[in-house]
C-alpha cells in the first residue's frame, strides 16, 4: 500500500536532521567512491558557481565543455541581464525596506543570467559584513551594490572601496574616530577577519592603522565627507613600514604581506570548493592572487580549474546556506515566483540577508542545520510544491518532449537528474515510487497530488541540502 504523505513527513522530520548532520559531520560529507561522472561534474560546477542549474541550463553548459563554461561563468559581464531587470522592475519593490530589499537580492539569485555575479556578491556580504543593525536598508542597497559590481575586481581596489561604504563606515563605526580619538574597530576587523587572520598582526599594528581611517563623517543621508583637520596625517608604524599612511596605504601594505594571499585563498576554497581545503590548493590559489595583483576573476577561475575542484571529494560536501538552498531550488525547478513571503522563510532557516549576526558573519557549515532551521527547510520546500498561487510551477519544462511521462518512475528519476545528478539510493528511490503510486489517473491529476508530493519529498531529502 502506498505510504501516506503525513508518514513520510513524520519520518522525515525526525530522521532527516540527524542524517544531515551525520553526511556533514566530522568524517566530511558523503563522499562518491568512483570519479565523477560529466555530468556531475557540470552540475557540481553549477552549484558552486552559483545556485544550481536551470532546466536546460546544465546542457547548454556542458556542451560549452569545461574551459568554455568557466569562461562563460567568470567573464559574465558579457552575458545579457535584460529578463531579469525586467522582473524586478515589474515588482514596485520599496528599496528603503528590509523584506523588499531582501526580496530584491534572493530573485536575482533564483533568475539571473550570470550565476556568478550572485554567488561571489553572497561571498562577499559574508566576508566583508555590515547589516541592517546598524546601517539603514537603502545603505545596505548601495553597498550590495558596490559589491557586485567589484565582485571580479581585484581585492585592493574592493577594500578601498568598502572602507568608504556608508553602510560599512557605521557598521563598524569609522565616523566620529578623529585624530587623537581613533576608533580601532576597523582597522582590527581589517586585519582579523578581511584580510590577514589572528596572530598575522599586533595590537600595536591595529592602533597605528586607526589612525590612518581618521577624519570621516557621513552626513543622515548617508552622504561621505572627509573632514582633513580631524585626519591624523602624522608618521605610522604598521606592520613594520612607517610613514604618514592613509587609509589606501593601509590596505597597500597589508595585502603586501606574505598572510594576505593565503588568507582569501582559504575563504574562496572554503566557500567554492570543500571546508577542508588542501595546503597545496591554497597555496596555488594564493600564489595566482600574488601573481595578478589580487584579482578575484583570476582567482576563481583557478579555482575552478584546480584538480581539487571536480574531486569526489569535493562533491556535496558543503551544506547549502538558506539562501543558497532557497534561490537553488526555485531555479532548480524553474518555479515562478514574486518572492512574497521568501525572506521570512529564509530568515527562518536562520540566514537573514543584509543583516548577518555579528561582524564574523554566518559560520555556515552544519550550523546551518538544527532541529528548528531544518523545521523550516522542511516548509520552504512543501510551499515550493504546494502553492499554486505563490509558486507556479511548469512541470512539463523539465522533461525533454515537453510533456508529463504517464510513467510514475520516469518522473522520479528525471526529477531525480534534475534535483540530485541522479543520485538516488536504491532505498530513496522506492520509497518515492511507493508514495508515487496511483495507477490509471491523468498525468495532471497524478501531478497536482503525487507529483508535487515527490518534489516535496526531493527537496528535503537530506543529500538536497549539500551543494
Amino acid at each position: 500500500m502506498a505510504r501516506s504523505r503525513r508518514d513520510i513527513l513524520n519520518g522525515l522530520a525526525l530522521a532527516g536532521l540527524g542524517a544531515a548532520l551525520a553526511i556533514t559531520g566530522a568524517a566530511g560529507a558523503r563522499r562518491v567512491d568512483r570519479n565523477l561522472s560529466e555530468r556531475e561534474q557540470f552540475s557540481h560546477l553549477m552549484r558552486r558557481a552559483g545556485f544550481g542549474a536551470a532546466p536546460g541550463e546544465l546542457e547548454a553548459y556542458q556542451a560549452l565543455g569545461w574551459e568554455g563554461a568557466v569562461n562563460r561563468l567568470v567573464n559574465y559581464e558579457q552575458v545579457p541581464n535584460d529578463g531579469l531587470e525586467a522582473r524586478l522592475g515589474g515588482l514596485n519593490l520599496d528599496l528603503s525596506k528590509p523584506r523588499d530589499i531582501q526580496r530584491w537580492w534572493l530573485l536575482p539569485m533564483a533568475y539571473t543570467a550570470r550565476p556568478l555575479e550572485e554567488k561571489l556578491t553572497l561571498f562577499w556580504h559574508g566576508l566583508l559584513t555590515a547589516g541592517l543593525t546598524k546601517a539603514p536598508a537603502p545603505l545596505m542597497v548601495a553597498q550590495n551594490r558596490f559589491l557586485r559590481e567589484h565582485a571580479v575586481a581585484d581585492y585592493g581596489m574592493i577594500l578601498k572601496g568598502i572602507a568608504r561604504d556608508p553602510a560599512m563606515m557605521r557598521w563598524l563605526d569609522i565616523p566620529g574616530s578623529v585624530r587623537g580619538r581613533p576608533n580601532e574597530n576597523y582597522a582590527r576587523e581589517l586585519m582579523e577577519l578581511f584580510t590577514l587572520g589572528v596572530g598575522n598582526y599586533t595590537e600595536q599594528d591595529v592602533r597605528e592603522a586607526a589612525r590612518a581611517f581618521t577624519g570621516f563623517a557621513l552626513d543622515r543621508e548617508g552622504r561621505l565627507a572627509f573632514v582633513r583637520a580631524r585626519h591624523d596625517d602624522g608618521i605610522k608604524t604598521v606592520l613594520g613600514r612607517t610613514g604618514p599612511w592613509g587609509p589606501d596605504d593601509i590596505v597597500d601594505i597589508i595585502i603586501d604581506q606574505s598572510a594576505a594571499a593565503a588568507f582569501l585563498a582559504g575563504k574562496l576554497l572554503r566557500f567554492f570548493v570543500r571546508p577542508d581545503p588542501s595546503p597545496e590548493g591554497v597555496e596555488e590559489v594564493a600564489r595566482t592572487l600574488r601573481a595578478t595583483g589580487y584579482s578575484i576573476k583570476a582567482a576563481v577561475r583557478r579555482v575552478f580549474s584546480l584538480p581539487e575542484f571536480r574531486s569526489p571529494a569535493a562533491y556535496r560536501s558543503l551544506v547549502k546556506s538558506p539562501a543558497e538552498y532557497s534561490a537553488g531550488a526555485l531555479r532548480q525547478l524553474g518555479a515562478e515566483t514574486d518572492g512574497v513571503g521568501l525572506p521570512a522563510l529564509v530568515g527562518q532557516m536562520g540566514q537573514a540577508l543584509f543583516n548577518p549576526p555579528n561582524v564574523a558573519g554566518w559560520p555556515g557549515g552544519a550550523a546551518w542545520l538544527n532541529t528548528a532551521t531544518w523545521i523550516a527547510r522542511l516548509n520552504f520546500a512543501n510551499r515550493v510544491a504546494t502553492d499554486r498561487q505563490g509558486v507556479k510551477l511548469k512541470p512539463a519544462i523539465w522533461f525533454p518532449d515537453g510533456r508529463l511521462p504517464s510513467d510514475s518512475a520516469a518522473f522520479v528519476d528525471r526529477l531525480g537528474e534534475l534535483l540530485l545528478d541522479g543520485n538516488l539510493g536504491a532505498e530513496q528511490r522506492a520509497i518515492l515510487l511507493d508514495f508515487g503510486s496511483e495507477p490509471g489517473i491523468d498525468p495532471a491529476r497524478w501531478f497536482d497530488g503525487r507529483g508535487r508530493g515527490i518534489i516535496y519529498l526531493m527537496l528535503a531529502l537530506p543529500e538536497y541540502h549539500l551543494a
